[in-house]
């Protein structure tokens, strides 16, 4: 919500008498809101006062504002995750007990890939979970193939799903390898392409398998919208990893839908990690940081060698940063075929020593110091530009030096390259942010935590930290001092809601 709604909000509660004394709640609930919760917690006496109150009530559909076991929401936030929950629910109650063989359809699959496969293969909704390398993609190809093999339609109608573009060109590319080392099946299209829920939003409703990828991205709006379109007697399956970062918008759905005793049933969790197992450095890393182990994850970086650079080292941040880039820089150099680097930077702020304009900054120089004047320089997309065939969150590689009159960026899912003049506010992306990596995995990452102040609200968090850390496939370097480091790791992100109120009310209707 922006500050002019939260303004015009107040202002009308306001004119129809809000009581004095109770503004203050109001105005920290749109700054909840803005934190990324949906509701706030009330001491007794403000909830008291309240519920004396015309402005408030229980019924979602009758105000503004909505009290929930003395937490206070919009309505409109209430309505939603009450939506959501009930639709859900009605979603459990849907079993097809016909049993598929899994081993035949994924036969290099774990047991927890199997169980997976056999067991959300009977279920109109199940949720895949699994951290780094687990192997999700790979399970949700197969059951998808088995939810097709089960299905009496000879086509089934599939909708692949993402939250942004970048996700759903990976989870396409994905898709159709992990269905190369399945069973074959005729009844999934070869050309099946994944795309953002909103493109396929309108569809929705004559889908009869839908896959979600990264859904510990979809906001509560999002969520509801898709279930809202979603035909009654199609198959859900979201897949994600809950620690991961919430949705940049407010709610947290995913996350609390892994936490709800209820759901526990549609839940397969995968156990088995495949795509880091020759890297047991990045597990440890990952694994002390989601335990909120601070002791364990300074020892990992001492016992695993991993590069850690203070706070106060900013040459030899610097000097890792180009050092990172060098075998990509000498590739341009030498006039070579266009290549990705194997590098890339994830920052938690913008601005200031080691926060990403100042790295992009470095690299640019280092561009013009391999006598490149421009050319290979990362370009990030952040709008979708759908009649360019760009998504927000795409990164491409200008092929022209600065002083070319029409300069073109090269995208690695495009066959033609664009003109740069044509991208709407691109960013450079040597340097990128950590929310802005979700969906991505790269070789090796550096990950910049500069300081903050105490009094910023952008603070580290655990999950933050963690989706940094899980970008990575082979090895993890770190800048930040041992506090910032700290800190995060012992701030796990907790949004308030009352979505479990509402999954608890609808599993007992």
């Amino acid at each position: 919500m922006s500050d002019l709604i939260n303004h015009l909000l107040l202002q009308e509660l306001k004119r129809t008498g809000l009581p004095e004394q109770l503004e203050p709640v109001i105005s920290r609930l749109f700054m909840n809101i803005k934190n990324g919760h949906t509701a706030l917690q009330l001491s007794a006496l403000d909830a008291q006062v309240l519920s004396d109150s015309h402005f408030v009530t229980t019924d979602a559909g009758q105000q503004l504002l909505c009290l929930t076991n003395n937490r206070l929401q919009l309505a409109r936030h209430a309505a939603q995750e009450q939506r959501v929950a009930r639709a859900l629910m009605r979603r459990l109650a849907s079993i097809t007990p016909s049993k598929v063989d899994a081993k035949t359809i994924m036969p290099a699959a774990d047991r927890s890939q199997l169980d997976a496969i056999e067991g959300a293969s009977q279920r109109a909704f199940a949720m895949i979970l699994g951290g780094p390398g687990t192997g999700k993609t790979t399970t949700a190809a197969a059951l998808v193939s088995a939810l097709c093999f089960k299905h009496p339609s000879p086509h089934p109608r599939i909708a692949l799903l993402a939250p942004t573009g970048k996700a759903a060109v990976r989870l396409t590319s994905a898709f159709h390898t992990a269905l190369g080392r399945a069973a074959p099946n005729p009844k999934i299209p070869s050309d099946i392409l994944a795309t953002t829920v909103h493109r396929q939003l309108d569809s929705l409703s004559d889908r009869d398998i839908v896959l979600v990828d990264e859904a510990s991205m979809i906001s509560l709006d999002l969520m509801d919208r898709l279930l809202r379109q979603l035909n009654p007697e199609a198959t859900l399956i979201l897949m994600g990893d809950p620690h991961q970062l919430a949705s940049v918008e407010a709610g947290s759905v995913f996350a609390t839908l892994a936490q709800t005793p209820a759901l526990k049933i549609s839940q397969f969790q995968l156990t088995h990690r495949h795509r880091i197992s020759a890297a047991t450095e990045l597990k440890t890393l990952q694994d002390s940081c989601l335990a909120g182990d601070v002791a364990g994850f300074f020892e990992a970086i001492e016992v695993t060698h991993t590069p850690w650079f203070q706070a106060t080292e900013i040459d030899r941040l610097k000097t890792a940063v180009v050092d990172g880039y060098e075998t990509y820089l000498n590739h341009l150099s030498q006039g070579d075929e266009l290549i990705d680097p194997d590098f890339q930077v994830l920052t938690s702020i913008a601005s200031g020593q080691g926060g990403r304009h100042s790295i992009n900054a470095w690299m640019t120089d280092a561009l013009r110091e391999h006598g490149l004047q421009g050319v290979g320089q990362r370009i990030l997309v952040t709008e979708n530009q759908d009649t360019l065939g760009l998504s927000n969150g795409d990164i491409g590689t200008v092929l022209d030096p600065i002083t070319a009159t029409d300069r073109r960026v090269a995208f690695p899912h495009r066959t033609e390259s664009v003109n740069l003049a044509q991208v709407t506010a691109p960013e450079p992306a040597f340097a990128i942010s950590i929310h802005r990596s979700q969906g991505s995995e790269y070789s090796d990452v550096l990950v910049s935590l500069p300081e903050v102040p105490s009094t910023s609200p952008f603070q580290p968090t655990r999950e933050l930290l963690y989706t940094a850390l899980t970008r990575a496939k082979r090895s993890i370097s770190l800048f930040g001092s041992r506090q910032m480091l700290t800190n995060a790791i012992q701030t796990p992100t907790r949004r308030l809601t009352c979505l479990d109120v509402f999954l608890e009310e609808a599993s007992t209707e």
